[in-house]
């Protein structure tokens, strides 16, 4: 008999995990209190793909002081959860491109990942990590400048840049597309999505447990995208309902903790974005990048999807009930710095996202210590490469299968 599972979120880690759950013989129900998937965190979000290297991105992203504490605490702790993410991401990225082939999944995808190095000193600092992130099966090479311009030459000759660091599995790809088109898979395999529909409390009681919705029409004026599936608007029955399941997957970021009856050690992680379209111009074919460039130390990511460029960048950590200014200004100044004239700046669209972080960066995933409920919160800023595999070992778990890794290091008791 297969297993009725609830899904709470439908951005891209619930669409994921739903697909894959649905994919092993779940029966599947997913509910998400906006109108349509990925309208949230997923919406503009950086459409960067890339393996998890321990240690690169050592720079601090702005946060409160306390917060600042616990990072520290946290960067302390044992190093397997970085290798573990590090094996997570590289079977994510094979899986996402599994999805695409088998599925025929248009997601604007390109290969190429080039991180911008811009001084000896970071290049000494890669050289050192170098042997370390290979052990772990990465495929990483130092590419000197020229090597670099060739691959991506669009890149402004007077930028200062001493060398590039090259990631054979990363690429790029549109979340939101991808998580849209997965979703019609999906529901080919017997998933259900209620949209609209806000989850209001979990309880367990040894049997199995009991989730409590309640479906909220939605207001006349426009929604935030005029994008809209059959079904997504189609209403449900008034008041409280109450359904039993024999699992449940926790894919609602900050709002997590209150259905799982305890608190979590998370804060709000802001990510800003332009997106704009890019120049055609006959004469100048390799204007924007072709692929992903990654700049840590302005902290942003210049990535090609389809015929525009997405920037994304001004991450800042606030309390969950704080809010983040976006600097919209400085994308553009750090697009014009390696891309110039790449862009049409008049037709751009500006957006800010924010998402569930821990302390140390990394995500909170599988058993969260109540029978059957489980957890799927990803950090973002880096992209959407994790989420694949993620999708793919919880459903494993959840199912009773072998799962294809053991991702027990990432699970919520490290923070404890």
């Amino acid at each position: 008999m297969s297993r009725k599972v609830a899904v709470v979120g439908a951005g891209l880690a619930g669409v994921t995990t739903a697909y894959e759950l649905a994919a092993l013989g779940c029966q599947v129900q997913v509910f998400e209190r906006g109108g349509s998937v990925a309208e949230q965190a997923s919406f503009a979000s950086s459409a960067l793909l890339a393996p998890f290297a321990p240690g690169l991105n050592e720079a601090a992203t702005p946060a409160p002081l306390t917060w600042r504490w616990r990072r520290w605490r946290a960067a302390r702790g044992d190093a397997d959860a970085a290798s573990v993410l590090s094996a997570l991401s590289q079977l994510s990225l094979v899986r996402t491109t599994e999805l695409r082939q088998t599925l025929g999944l248009d997601d604007e995808a390109a290969e190429g990942l080039l991180v911008a190095l811009t001084d000896p000193k970071h290049i000494a600092a890669i050289e050192a990590k170098l042997e370390s992130w290979r052990a772990l099966g990465l495929r990483a090479a130092l590419l000197d400048a020229e090597q670099a311009r060739q691959r991506e030459p669009g890149l402004n000759r007077e930028a200062s840049l001493a060398a590039a660091l090259a990631f054979a599995q990363g690429g790029t790809g549109n979340a939101r597309l991808f998580a849209q088109q997965l979703r019609h898979q999906a529901r080919r395999l017997g998933a259900g999505f209620r949209f609209h529909t806000t989850v209001r409390a979990i309880t367990a009681d040894g049997a199995g447990l009991t989730l409590r919705h309640e479906y909220t029409p939605p207001a006349e004026a426009p929604t935030r995208t005029a994008e809209r599936d059959a079904g997504d608007t189609q209403p449900h029955a008034p008041g409280p309902q109450d359904e039993r399941f024999d699992a449940i997957v926790l894919c609602n970021g900050l709002e997590a903790p209150t259905l799982l009856g305890r608190r979590l050690p998370l804060a709000a992680l802001w990510e800003t974005s332009v997106t704009a379209p890019l120049r055609l111009l006959e004469a100048h074919p390799d204007l924007g990048p072709r692929a992903a460039w990654l700049d840590l130390e302005r902290g942003v990511t210049v990535i090609r999807t389809g015929q525009r460029v997405r920037v994304t960048g001004g991450l800042v950590v606030t309390g969950t009930k704080d809010k983040a200014k976006p600097d919209f200004e400085a994308l553009h100044r750090d697009l014009q710095h390696w891309f110039p004239g790449s862009v049409l700046h008049q037709q751009v669209q500006q957006g800010q996202s924010r998402r569930a972080v821990a302390p140390d960066g990394m995500p909170l995933l599988g058993a969260s210590g109540t029978p059957g409920l489980w957890l799927n919160l990803s950090p973002g800023g880096g992209g959407w490469g994790q989420a694949c595999g993620i999708a793919q070992v919880l459903a494993q778990q959840i199912s009773g299968q072998t799962p294809a890794l053991d991702i027990t290091a990432l699970g919520p008791q490290r923070l404890a």
